[in-house]
């Protein structure tokens, strides 16, 4: 049975979706609005309990993506991979959209007496544009030279980027996952302009109180 999409919509109606680039300030805003208006903050990391749960329900005749999934243990060949290679993986997206099924009963059980602001990777930008009023989604972007720039100095990613570095020819492996970021940043900003979505651009001159202020306007919250 698929839930028809105004369904979800009206479901959903609780829910401020932040979607966009690396490093683009989902995260930080997402807490922002949570520390101002008690929101609900859900992630990918929502909390271990609820991705353990999704792990024990998996069923390769519903799941097959997920079910086929393992986990990574030869990281030297997981890295030497072709940019072609990474991208065709991406667009397969390893049971991206069958996690997002499982997380859209999740928002919807959440919102249903609550606000919650939602920053999730979201596989169907299509989807999105469909489930959710505009006003309630917002595109928080970061060029991809700032992205290259900062991804690597961040505490949640710093056993990617020592992975990284413990390997053979390491900056080989660094400007692949460089281009891959510029290619990304290129299709998210695209995708922004070809569904009219509101957004945010990073700009060294941007600080969490502007940020906050231009997303108050966008939700109507101010």
């Amino acid at each position: 049975m698929n839930i028809a999409n105004n369904i979800l919509k009206n479901s959903l109606k609780n829910v401020y979706f932040l979607t966009g680039t690396a490093c683009g300030g989902k995260t930080t805003m997402a807490k922002a609005l949570c520390e101002k208006y008690g929101f609900i903050h859900f992630n990918d990391n929502w909390h271990e309990d609820n991705f353990t749960v999704w792990q024990s329900i998996i069923d390769e005749k519903y799941q097959p993506k997920s079910a086929k999934r393992k986990a990574v243990t030869d990281w030297e060949a997981w890295f030497s991979r072709s940019i072609e290679d990474f991208l065709a993986e991406q667009n397969d997206d390893n049971g991206g959209d069958e996690y997002l099924q499982y997380s859209l009963i999740e928002l919807i059980k959440l919102s249903q007496n609550n606000k919650v602001v939602a920053d999730i990777w979201f596989p169907d930008v299509e989807l999105l544009a469909e489930i959710s009023e505009h006003n309630r989604i917002a595109c928080m972007l970061a060029p991809a030279e700032m992205i290259i720039r900062d991804y690597y100095g961040r505490d949640d990613h710093k056993e990617f980027i020592e992975c990284i570095m413990s390997l053979k020819e390491p900056e080989k492996k660094l400007e692949t996952q460089n281009e891959l970021f510029r290619i990304g940043a290129k299709s998210t900003f695209d995708e922004a302009d070809k569904y009219k979505f509101f957004k945010i651009v990073r700009t060294p001159d941007s600080t969490v109180e502007k940020t906050l202020q231009l997303l108050e306007k966008h939700f109507g919250l101010n």
